[in-house]
């Protein structure tokens, strides 16, 4: 479950990296296109603040097909 916790150690993050952090959270699993969508970035600007997420390893990437979907690792975001 998110919690206040979580949204504070969100808040540490830069301004760019907690809009796609943020907007990934209420689309839960989703590929780089639906989260640019929400956000109004470039699906690659999009995905590159996705995998950078991903070396942080605050979010999990998931290949299907030739889809990449993402998924915000919470017990992540509890260190």
């Amino acid at each position: 479950m998110f919690s206040q916790k979580h949204l504070y150690k969100i808040l540490q993050f830069p301004k760019h990296l907690q809009v796609s952090l943020t907007s990934l959270l209420k689309l839960g699993l989703a590929s780089a296109d639906q989260v640019a969508a929400v956000t109004g970035k470039a699906r690659a600007v999009e995905s590159s603040y996705l995998n950078q997420l991903v070396v942080m390893r605050i979010v999990q990437k998931e290949h299907r097909g030739r889809t990449v979907f993402f998924q915000v690792d919470l017990e992540a975001l509890d260190w």
